[in-house]
C-alpha cells in the first residue's frame, strides 16, 4: 500500500515537473516573442525597417554595458598617458572644448549636453585577410542623463581609429583617444580593427585599407543592430550616417566612403552624408615615396607595422621574400625585440620608436635629429631601398592595392584635414585626393606652427570635440 501511494506520489510530482517545465517554456517563449515585436514596432515606428535587410544574419555578442559619467571616459583615456604622453595633451584639449560645448556646432537643433554615455562593448562576424570568417571586437556609445533618460541620436558617427600599436589603446579597453569623439548627439561606433580586442594576437591590417573598411562596416551594422534592439531611446528623425578618422583613421575612414560609395543603394538607406579624413595615408604609395625623398623617419615604427601588414595580405605578391630580406643589417641584430614589442600588443608607438631612435642615436649628426629621426638606410636594406629591385616594386605592388585615389568615383562629399608640415603622412596624400576627385573633394590645411602631424590630429580631435567639422 506504501508502494503504491509512494508510487501516485511521484507520478504527481513528475506531471507537475513536466506542467511546470512547459509553462516555462511558454513564458520564455512569450518573452521572446515580446521582445522580438518590440523591436519590429520600433524599426518601423524610427525609421528603421529599411534596414532589415542589412540587419538580417547579423549576430553580436555584447560583453559589456555599463552607463559610466564623463569623467569617467576622461580618466579611461588619461590612464592611457602611462603609455602615451600624447594622451594627456588630447585629455586636456578635450576638457577645455568641453567646458565650451553647449555653445558648439551641433547636428541637433537643440544641443544636448549628457552627463554621461551608455556603452557598450561587442563582439561581431566579419573576415580577415585572406577572406576567413572571424570574431572581432567594438564599441558603442550613445549619451545618456546619468539616473534619467537616454539621448536620441541625430546621426551615426562611425570612427575607425587612428595608429595605435598597444591593445591597451583600443576603444574597446577605454584608453583610445577616439573615445574624446563621444557627444551627446551622436551614436558613435569605434571598431577596434583586426589585430586589437579579441584578435589582439593576429597581425594588425596596416595600411590594408580594404580590409579594414569591410570590418568596420560589420561593425557598424551589429552596432546599431545593438542600439536598435537594446537603446531606451530611438534615432532622432532625419538622421544621417557620417565617417570621421585621422591619421591610419583618416585613411580608413576615405575606404570605407569608398565602399559606401561603391554600394549605393546600402548608403542610401543609411542616409550616409559625407567623411572627414584627417591626415592620412589614403595614397600609401606616395605616402612612401615621400619617405624615399626625405631619406628621415620620424614616425619609424611604420616599417615594421607595413611591412607586417603587407606580407600577411599579400603572400601572393611577397611570398618569395622573408620579412627579414627588407631589414639592414644593424636592424636585424635587434628585430628579435621590436618583433617582440610589436607582437605583444604591449608597447605604444611612442615606445617602440623610442626605442628604434636609441639604435640609431646618430649623436653629432648635423642632418640627423638624434632622438627623434633616424634615417631611412638605417632600417631598410640596400635592395628594400632600390627602386628598381624587384623587391622593392613588389613592396609597392602592394601598396598600390591600397590606392584611395583611383578605381571608384565619390557620389558624397569627401572632406579633407591636412597640414603641410607633416612629415609622417605627407600633404601630398590630400592633394591626390583633390586632384582625382576636384568636384567632391574639399581640403582645409591647417595653420603653419600646429601643422605636424600630430599637432594635425589634435586640431582634428578638437573640432570633432566641438562640431565645427
Amino acid at each position: 500500500m506504501i508502494k503504491k501511494i509512494f508510487s501516485v506520489m511521484m507520478l504527481g510530482a513528475m506531471v507537475a515537473i513536466t506542467s511546470c517545465t512547459n509553462d516555462e517554456d511558454i513564458l520564455t517563449n512569450n518573452i521572446q516573442a515580446t521582445e522580438e515585436a518590440e523591436v519590429l514596432t520600433r524599426a518601423g515606428q524610427y525609421g528603421y525597417q529599411d534596414l532589415d535587410a542589412d540587419l538580417e544574419g547579423v549576430t553580436y555578442t555584447i560583453t559589456k554595458d555599463v552607463t559610466e559619467a564623463k569623467g569617467q571616459v576622461m580618466a579611461n583615456i588619461l590612464a592611457g598617458g602611462k603609455k602615451d604622453p600624447l594622451v594627456e595633451q588630447c585629455v586636456n584639449e578635450a576638457k577645455k572644448a568641453d567646458e565650451e560645448r553647449e555653445n558648439s556646432l551641433t547636428r541637433c537643433a537643440a544641443p544636448e549636453i549628457p552627463s554621461g554615455f551608455r556603452t557598450i562593448d561587442y563582439t561581431y562576424e566579419s573576415i580577415d585577410e585572406r577572406g576567413q570568417r572571424i570574431t572581432l571586437s567594438s564599441r558603442v556609445v550613445w549619451g545618456v542623463y546619468i539616473g534619467a533618460n537616454e539621448i536620441n541620436p541625430c546621426y551615426i558617427m562611425l570612427a575607425p581609429h587612428f595608429t595605435i600599436a598597444d591593445n591597451f589603446s583600443c576603444p574597446t579597453q577605454g584608453a583610445c583617444l577616439d573615445n574624446l569623439m563621444f557627444k551627446g548627439d551622436k551614436l558613435l561606433i569605434l571598431p577596434d580593427y583586426l589585430g586589437f580586442g579579441v584578435t589582439k594576437d593576429h597581425v594588425q591590417p596596416y595600411i590594408n585599407h580594404e580590409l579594414c573598411a569591410r570590418n568596420c562596416i560589420d561593425a557598424l551594422k551589429a552596432g546599431f543592430k545593438i542600439f536598435r534592439d537594446h537603446a531606451k531611446c530611438h534615432m532622432a528623425n532625419g538622421w544621417k550616417l557620417y565617417v570621421a578618422g585621422v591619421s591610419q583613421g583618416g585613411g580608413n575612414a576615405l575606404a570605407i566612403h569608398k565602399w559606401l560609395d561603391t554600394h549605393a543603394d546600402f548608403a542610401k538607406r543609411w542616409n550616409f552624408h559625407y567623411s572627414y579624413c584627417g591626415s592620412g595615408p589614403y595614397k600609401p604609395t606616395l605616402t612612401f615615396e615621400k619617405y624615399f625623398e626625405q631619406k628621415v623617419l620620424t614616425y619609424p615604427v611604420v616599417m615594421p607595422l607595413t611591412l607586417k601588414a603587407m606580407m600577411a595580405a599579400y603572400p601572393e605578391i611577397l611570398g618569395k621574400w622573408k620579412e627579414e630580406d627588407f631589414y639592414s643589417k644593424t636592424f636585424l641584430q635587434h628585430k628579435a625585440v621590436i618583433d617582440q614589442m610589436v607582437n605583444s600588443k604591449e608597447y605604444a608607438t611612442n615606445e617602440i620608436n623610442e626605442y628604434i631612435f636609441s639604435i640609431f642615436p646618430h649623436e653629432g649628426d648635423k642632418n640627423v635629429k638624434g632622438g627623434e629621426e633616424v634615417l631611412l638606410s638605417d632600417i631598410l636594406s640596400k635592395e628594400a631601398l632600390d627602386r628598381n629591385s624587384e623587391l622593392c616594386k613588389k613592396l609597392f605592388e602592394c601598396l598600390d592595392k591600397n590606392d584611395l585615389t583611383k578605381g571608384w568615383t565619390p557620389t558624397h562629399p569627401i572632406h579633407l584635414y591636412h597640414g603641410k608640415s607633416d612629415l609622417i603622412v605627407s600633404y601630398a596624400n590630400a592633394e591626390a585626393v583633390v586632384e582625382a576627385f576636384p568636384s567632391m573633394a574639399t581640403l582645409k590645411t591647417i595653420p603653419r606652427g600646429c601643422d605636424g602631424h600630430i599637432g594635425s590630429c589634435l586640431a582634428f580631435m578638437k573640432n570633432i570635440v566641438f562640431g565645427t567639422w
